[in-house]
């Protein structure tokens, strides 16, 4: 993860990120056309986010598993 030292950004940037509840609203960045460039979420919504990754990885790899033993490659 890059960072950047929370008095390097700008005043209205600050303000959101310091409102009371910033899991309930990410803050989209957006370039000049309004595209959305990039998004800012609050390190609790992160940390969900890192977690479902994790189980959804352990996931697959107990699947692999379950296949690999049923394939009888293990045994040759």
């Amino acid at each position: 993860m890059r960072t950047i030292n929370l008095d390097m950004v700008g005043q209205d940037l600050i303000d959101l990120i310091n409102e009371e509840n910033p899991l309930d609203e990410d803050i989209g960045i957006l370039d000049i056309n309004g595209n959305l460039r990039g998004v800012i979420i609050s390190k609790a919504a992160y940390d969900f986010f890192l977690e479902k990754i994790e189980e959804e990885e352990d996931r697959i790899d107990k699947e692999t598993i379950e296949e690999f033993h049923v394939s009888g490659e293990k045994n040759q």
